[in-house]
């Protein structure tokens, strides 16, 4: 028997129904309508089956008008022991039932047929001119970036971002201030990378695709591959670690910037709170970050609470270079507070560049220098590395990859 519920969706008018929940329409080209609610985008596009939509992070899941009531009805609180099914098919018959959701003679209907593969951000996308001056004066010539920069209607270098499922879910574009996501582009699941080459000698991470070329300019690396991470969460890094494992690479290296050098080692801790099996967790608060992971190995975490103590002595006796009687207070508030927890160790790190940097070198040292490595410039960022390897006085001057591992 076949199933004819739900199978008036071909009669809905699928716009006015996003409006009827609340999205507001943002931008109307001709083949599709982007409509946005809390910083959520949906793309509409009419094709021989109707109206249909969808997610920005997920352009390869083509929805119907019942697969957006299902998804408003779920959050809805029915009448007692009204099962969601209930609520759906109520609902679905309200909409049929109502002439402003009722497709006639839509304006929307103007809208150009689409075949169902439509993905309106493969419309966005133009060659990369070779005249390109500056940092991307010679990147066609690379296999390594070959359609993975393009450049936008205006001219700005438009970087793609790929989701799970190897889709283009949006771009990084890199305007004239920095480095940002592109329109209504989603970057909370998913990521840019350059081509995989046949032979992986390295897998490199930054925060933008800018810091990646930049970063391939002034080393050229072979056998690279470099990644990019708008979002450091639980779905980009899940991305991340597929990739990883294709590539069999036995360390990942980490290189996150920033406009400051506290933004990179900040952004070094998000990512080991989401690295596999790492018990790590971390909250930022407005003047330190509270961290606590598992204790590990005796050795370990013997070396690391040695590594701490010297720190915080340190800083006592550097501050009495500059005061006779001990300020204990201030000191406790600028020093690294350890406490132990079961199997698990508590640390309240100061929110400052030194102390920040200091605990990323630490932990990396202690525990995960056998799976990471993490780089970093000498500048802010490695464009302004490149900037400034591009002086009369240093340009042609070979440097060494290891000479930016991190260190105190």
């Amino acid at each position: 028997m076949l199933n004819t519920w739900l199978d008036k969706d071909h009669t809905i008018d699928l716009p006015n129904l996003f409006a009827h929940f609340g999205y507001e329409r943002t931008i109307e080209e001709k083949n599709h309508i982007v409509f946005r609610r809390n910083n959520r985008y949906r793309i509409i596009f009419y094709t021989d089956n109707g109206f249909l939509y969808y997610h920005v992070e997920s352009p390869q899941k083509k929805l119907s008008p019942s697969s957006l009531i299902i998804e408003e009805v779920s959050r809805i609180e029915g009448k007692k022991n009204k099962s969601l099914w209930d609520k759906v098919n109520d609902y679905y018959n309200k909409v049929l039932n109502s002439k402003d959701l009722k497709l006639n003679d839509s304006e929307y209907n103007n809208l150009v047929k689409v075949p169902l593969d439509f993905n309106h951000f493969l419309s966005y996308k133009f060659p990369l001119k070779t005249h390109q001056s500056g940092l991307y004066s010679n990147i066609t010539k690379s296999n390594c970036f070959q359609d993975r920069i393009f450049e936008s209607v205006t001219g700005e270098p438009l970087f793609p971002l790929l989701n799970i499922q190897n889709e283009i879910s949006g771009y990084f574009i890199d305007g004239k201030d920095r480095v940002e996501k592109f329109k209504e582009s989603d970057t909370k699941e998913s990521l840019w990378y350059s081509n995989i080459p046949k032979v992986i000698k390295w897998l490199v991470i930054f925060n933008n695709p800018k810091e990646a070329i930049a970063f391939h300019e002034k080393f050229g690396l072979e056998n690279a591959v470099y990644l990019a991470l708008g979002e450091i969460n639980y779905e980009t890094t899940k991305i991340l670690y597929q990739i990883h494992q294709l590539t069999k690479v036995k360390k990942i290296v980490l290189s996150f910037t920033g406009q400051k050098k506290i933004e990179g080692y900040l952004r070094d801790l998000y990512f080991m709170s989401f690295k596999d099996d790492s018990n790590f967790f971390l909250k930022l608060n407005d003047d330190d970050v509270k961290i606590r992971f598992h204790i590990g190995e005796k050795k370990s975490f013997s070396r690391f609470y040695k590594s701490i103590q010297t720190f915080n002595q340190g800083l006592a006796k550097n501050f009495l270079k500059y005061n006779k009687v001990m300020d204990q207070h201030l000191i406790n508030k600028h020093s690294f507070i350890i406490s132990k927890e079961k199997d698990n160790i508590n640390v309240r790190v100061p929110l400052e560049v030194n102390a920040i940097k200091y605990f990323v070198w630490s932990y990396y040292k202690n525990y995960l220098n056998k799976s990471i490595e993490i780089l970093k410039p000498k500048q802010n960022n490695w464009y302004l590395e490149w900037e400034v390897s591009q002086s009369l006085t240093l340009k042609g001057k070979e440097e060494q990859v290891e000479d930016y591992k991190i260190a105190l």
